[in-house]
């Protein structure tokens, strides 16, 4: 009945292991979900262990996680909930688990007011692999630390735990907090109002490094569920009348409380463009992020710039210069 015990106490105490990571990555979310080895999960019932789960623990003991980051190989994975087991009149609550990922990785659980090391977790052949923004692990051992065997031999007054006790694999689905761009698009769709006053001014609008306006997104972070973050690119615009022209490049999209768009104007980086998400549109498939419908409107600043760089009133703050559709692939 104790062996069965602590097979039935690991099953609420595992996490997996981190993936790969280029840069230190928070989590956001996701759960870890046990599955018992057969001969673990017979014995268990045979014994009549209960095992319940403290809210929020999620059914087939599998537990959310709740933060924590990772950098490379190294990090730590936090959870909420627990479990709570019972057999022979005694009962035990596990609580916080979380993971540590160093060359030595272990899992810790607060019992009672004491956090305790209780599982070793071997990463050695786990497989890694990416379903859309999420990270999935799979293949992950854990076994018994000598620590909790000892603990368990002693409150449960037998001999039976042993460090390096297997008691099954684990499969982790982590969410990013935040996730890294590395390449994409980001095409505009010229308003054709703003198009036809251009073309009455004499204005030709013509994109820098490319044939088209769409500009090769160069890298920038965003939120995994809001979107929230920064996009760069490469190329730009040129405004040109006569002698007079106007370079705009390296844009940067900012989307923040006050979304702008920024370029280098005359080696100086300047806010030209609010962002207007009323009508944004997003989707995600894989590790595509698409952002559509986003409107793109001139700042005071820029429109006071130009009206006096081509000697004209027609540019002004609001000006619907067009749409712009975000197509990014996440690392």
């Amino acid at each position: 009945m104790t062996r069965s015990f602590v097979a039935a106490a690991a099953a609420g105490l595992l996490l997996a292991a981190a993936p790969a990571a280029h840069a230190q990555t928070p989590l956001a979310s996701g759960s870890t979900t046990l599955k018992l080895d057969s001969a673990v999960a017979r014995t268990l019932s045979a014994n009549g262990v209960r095992v319940r789960p403290i809210s929020p623990a999620r059914a087939g003991v599998s537990f959310p996680i709740t933060g924590g980051s990772l950098d490379g190989a190294a990090g730590t994975i936090e959870h909420s909930g627990g479990l709570r087991f019972s057999a022979g009149g005694k009962s035990l609550s596990a609580r916080s688990f979380r993971i540590k990922l160093a060359r030595k990785s272990t899992l810790s659980a607060r019992v009672g007011s004491a956090r305790v090391t209780l599982l070793n977790v071997d990463t050695s052949r786990a497989r890694i692999t990416r379903v859309g923004l999420d990270t999935r692990i799979t293949r992950v051992r854990v076994s018994l630390t000598g620590a909790a065997a000892r603990a368990l031999n002693t409150t449960f007054s037998t001999h039976l735990f042993r460090a390096g006790l297997e008691l099954g694999s684990v499969t982790v689905r982590a969410t990013p907090e935040t996730v890294a761009l590395a390449s994409g698009t980001t095409t505009v769709a010229l308003d054709p109002g703003a198009g036809a006053a251009l073309q009455s001014l004499g204005i030709a609008a013509a994109p820098i490094g490319s044939s088209s306006l769409a500009f090769p997104i160069t890298g920038g972070t965003v939120n995994a569920k809001t979107f929230a973050g920064s996009i760069t690119h490469s190329g730009g615009i040129a405004l040109s009348r006569g002698a007079t022209r106007v370079e705009l490049t390296d844009f940067t999209i900012g989307i923040d409380d006050t979304p702008d768009l920024t370029a280098v104007v005359g080696g100086q980086r300047v806010s030209i463009l609010s962002v207007d998400l009323s009508a944004l549109k997003a989707s995600v498939k894989g590790r595509q992020i698409t952002l559509s419908g986003a409107g793109l409107k001139l700042t005071a600043a820029a429109a006071g710039a130009l009206n006096q760089a081509f000697a004209t009133t027609a540019f002004t703050e609001g000006l619907l210069l067009g749409t712009a559709t975000v197509q990014a692939t996440a690392e």
